[in-house]
């Protein structure tokens, strides 16, 4: 390799194959890059943070006993989350009641203020707390993985054991319920501002309802474009 260059990182499912030849290295590489994922992924449906963190362990622990069953034409992320999702249910946990910031907002840009990065947190602690008590489970882990994961509607789809047809349909509904939450939200903005007067909440290209902002995890207006143009080619998809 020429001096000054870098490796690109090995794929999640490059690192699942080695690991399924013994590669105890790629395994915990593994580990590494879904722990706080995985970690926010069940905080959200956990009564507490010693429930998710149990679990997140329990999943990793499953996904190493059952790595030979995994098949790396399909996506790692996909399977990871399939089994935490499971996990979950089989141990009759509930939605936890309110939502931990800080795992749903990890990262700040250091553009906003400490008073912004305050309300933008309290924002979305709000409407996943109303997600959690409005809508289905299903429908949670669908929105969850859609923005916070920003897995396509296919990779959502053997997640939640649904057709895509049906994650789009699981989408369009949990937006129309979360809609007056989110428009509730707007109208608390400094200075009177509305993210649909700015311009900030485009229509979804897979034929839903607007996308709620405050419903991914900090992406900047780039990032929500990519969402959206995504999701145009999901609905061309089927």
């Amino acid at each position: 390799m020429p001096r000054g260059m870098t490796s690109k990182p090995s794929s999640d499912e490059k690192l699942a194959l080695r690991a399924q030849g013994g590669c105890a290295a790629s395994f915990e590489e593994l580990v590494r890059r879904y722990q706080t994922r995985l970690l926010g992924f069940l905080r959200q449906r956990t009564a507490n943070a010693a429930d998710a963190e149990d679990l997140t362990q329990d999943t990793f622990a499953r996904a190493y006993e059952n790595l030979h069953r995994f098949n790396t034409s399909g996506r790692f992320s996909t399977w990871l989350f399939t089994i935490a999702r499971r996990l979950c249910i089989n141990h009759g946990l509930k939605k936890r009641p309110q939502a931990n910031s800080e795992v749903l907002h990890p990262l700040e840009s250091p553009a906003l203020s400490p008073h912004q990065t305050a309300s933008d947190q309290d924002d979305r602690r709000q409407l996943w707390n109303a997600a959690a008590e409005i809508l289905t489970e299903q429908q949670v882990t669908a929105v969850w993985l859609y923005y916070v994961e920003d897995m396509s509607v296919a990779e959502i789809a053997p997640v939640v054991e649904r057709s895509r047809v049906a994650v789009k349909m699981m989408l369009f509904r949990a937006r129309k319920k979360l809609m007056p939450v989110f428009e509730e939200l707007q109208l608390h903005q400094p200075n009177g501002n509305s993210t649909a007067a700015d311009g900030n909440t485009s229509a979804g290209g897979d034929g839903t309802s607007p996308k709620p902002a405050e419903l991914a995890k900090g992406k900047p207006p780039a990032a929500e474009k990519a969402v959206a143009e995504k999701s145009t080619v999901e609905s061309s998809d089927g």
